[in-house]
């Protein structure tokens, strides 16, 4: 009866609306955590899926990003299964870069605006701000996460991880850790990237987003769903100089992408891993990028995900294989005087069988271990 109420649920959810849905207004990491998920925008109501419908804490953090909003709240139970199937297929994905990586067949559905920047603190404007606004806005702010799930993260990088390699450790230099974003606006662009950089590692959990407009950019740092500081009025040459700096640090190519690009950098800073998550994005004006992090309960789920999705593949292409097997197999079967002996490839599948053999057999040793 479970899995059909999970079918039916998923049957009518927009799996694209929603994830556009977390990339904008509810990050990953607070969906995780509170055990919520945005399901849709109709008006100014968004129905927000929650697996504890009475959980005070989650209640009160979403209000709090809606309040930047001038948006009301409408809860809705979902069941863990759905919540679960519904983040995995999220970081699929952000993974893939597809469209559509959700099961949950998509319905149509009205388009979900980028929302509107979160104003500062105390912001004189802040009661102007609508629901519905300009794409080229403030991605969405990060979660609150447990003190107990908020380890030192470290810059970001983007050499890819060998099998059995260690997490490569690495440093940010920072020299003006109590300066306002203003006062560091006179910085060269890789100084300034690792102030910036110091800022959202310093604890927590930070985002930075950076923006380049007509005839300036703008660089906005938010801590733990709450906008800090922002860098306005910057020189595009200064702009352009931090984003190239960010550029190198993610080994992307220095000239303007015709398509958004995503790159995620698993490093480990302070004896803690973390997993960072860049994204640039062609816009109007110029670029545009978000660098987020993922930690904790956070980085915990999107490994375990990788771990199910390589099993996935690791049974697809075994089954493919099997099916290879039995169809020579066959054909051989039908040719009396074939010497199977003399086939070449024969004798090195016989060695890989043995080799998967002896993974598996260490697979099975290591999850023993681990009860």
């Amino acid at each position: 009866m479970q899995t059909k109420t999970v079918t039916n649920w998923a049957a009518q959810m927009d799996s694209e609306q929603i994830f556009q849905l977390i990339d904008n207004l509810l990050p990953f990491e607070a969906c995780l955590y509170h055990e919520v998920l945005p399901l849709s925008i109709k008006g100014s109501r968004l129905h927000l899926g929650m697996v504890d419908p009475e959980d005070s804490a989650a209640l009160e953090y979403v209000r709090r990003i809606l309040g930047y909003m001038r948006c009301s709240l409408v809860s809705e139970p979902i069941s863990p299964e759905i919540h679960r199937s519904m983040l995995s297929a999220y970081l699929n994905y952000m993974h893939t870069g597809k469209k559509k990586a959700s099961a949950a067949p998509h319905t149509p559905g009205s388009h979900v605006p980028a929302p509107p920047m979160p104003p500062l603190p105390n912001s004189s404007h802040a009661s102007s701000v609508a629901v519905h606004s300009r794409n080229d806005l403030l991605p969405p702010p990060h979660s609150h996460l447990a003190t107990s799930d908020r380890p030192s993260l470290p810059a970001p990088h983007s050499t890819p991880l060998l099998p059995g390699a260690a997490v490569p450790v690495l440093q940010v230099s920072v020299s003006h850790p109590h300066s306002s974003l203003d006062e560091l606006a006179n910085l060269p662009p890789k100084e300034l990237l690792q102030e910036l950089l110091g800022r959202i590692l310093e604890g927590g959990i930070g985002r930075l987003y950076f923006e380049r407009q007509s005839q300036q950019g703008r660089i906005l740092w938010s801590q733990d769903g709450v906008v800090q500081s922002v860098m306005d009025g910057l020189e595009l040459s200064l702009f352009g100089g931090v984003m190239n700096e960010l550029k190198l640090l993610a080994h992307l190519p220095l000239i303007p992408l015709q398509k958004p690009k995503q790159v995620e950098i698993e490093r480990r800073y302070n004896k803690e891993d973390l997993l960072l998550r860049l994204r640039v994005m062609p816009g109007t004006d110029g670029e545009r990028a978000t660098l987020q992090v993922l930690r904790g309960a956070a980085l915990k789920f999107y490994k375990q995900q990788q771990v199910e999705d390589l099993s996935r593949d690791a049974l697809r292409l075994a089954l493919q294989l099997q099916r290879k097997v039995d169809e020579l197999r066959d054909r051989a079967s039908k040719i009396p005087d074939l010497a199977l002996a003399k086939l070449d490839a024969l004798p090195a599948l016989n060695q890989l069988i043995r080799q998967v053999d002896e993974q598996l057999a260490k697979l099975k040793a290591l999850d023993e271990h681990k009860e």
